[in-house]
């Protein structure tokens, strides 16, 4: 178990999940550090009781990066589009390297993007974490995973919360593909309280799936969603049933965590 006195972290990107993370942490007690490229930046972390730290990716000497000792660190950063996503990799090898010979815990938010097009019910094991790995996210899982053989790598499900929700991408757009796919969606809510615990319990070397377990077919929940929004719906064609449906089992079972959030049809609520 976590030490009382435990009570720093470090948060890598404070983006829509990362400011609400820090937000959460330092509500309960932790001392919260968060990282932005820009001291413009600095005043809207600032209102999440987030100390701000300025840190710009990659840089030529890993030892010109100064930063917060702290217990633990929660890497929140995505890899992006177009030509930078392809450093992605480097980036988070440079990160990893930070903390190599430290005890320190680090956490990276990874994607079910790993799974690539991968068919059925998708477990951890389904894609192992590899530098060399075509997928530039399993590349920097391992890349993470080389420099730091006990870090912690949440693979997350689309995300969706009280603002934001992947309807607003499709709505009114026409003949999508795969309307009867799964879909794999998770609360900001539960990848927040799923961080706290993976810190409160501090655990090491694990690989989790965080999804919610219920999966309507595309077609249901976007018509749906649109509707509720007051958006066009968006049309679909048919195909997809088979599709990767994300298990979190794994992280249930460990943690027995139960989901604040697990049906996306309920959104907004």
């Amino acid at each position: 178990m976590k030490s009382d006195s435990v009570t720093s972290v470090l948060i890598v990107g404070c983006g829509w999940v990362g400011k609400k993370l820090g937000q959460y942490l330092s509500d309960n007690g932790y001392k919260v550090y968060g990282t932005t490229r820009s001291k413009q930046n600095f005043s809207g972390i600032k209102e999440h009781n987030i100390t701000p730290v300025k840190l710009q990716l990659s840089i030529d000497k890993i030892q010109n990066i100064e930063l917060p000792k702290v217990n633990s660190v929660v890497i929140s950063i995505s890899p992006g589009r177009g030509e930078n996503r392809n450093t992605y990799p480097d980036i988070i090898r440079q990160l990893g390297e930070l903390w190599k010979e430290t005890n320190t815990q680090v956490i990276m938010y990874s994607s079910t993007g790993v799974y690539g097009n991968a068919k059925g019910l998708i477990n951890e094991n389904h894609t192992k974490p590899d530098p060399k790995n075509g997928n530039v996210i399993c590349a920097a899982e391992g890349e993470l995973c080389k420099a730091l053989s006990d870090a912690v790598i949440l693979r997350l499900a689309g995300l969706y919360g009280e603002d934001r929700h992947p309807v607003k991408y499709l709505a009114g757009r026409e003949n999508v593909k795969n309307g009867e796919a799964p879909v794999n969606l998770v609360h900001r809510e539960d990848v927040i309280q799923v961080t706290q615990l993976m810190i409160k319990n501090e655990i090491r070397s694990q690989i989790y799936n965080v999804c919610g377990p219920v999966h309507p077919s595309k077609q249901k929940i976007y018509t749906t969603i649109a509707n509720r929004l007051g958006m066009d719906e968006p049309d679909f064609l048919q195909g997809g049933a088979d599709y990767k449906q994300i298990s979190s089992q794994k992280l249930v079972k460990d943690l027995e965590y139960e989901f604040i959030h697990p049906d996306p049809m309920k959104y907004p609520n």
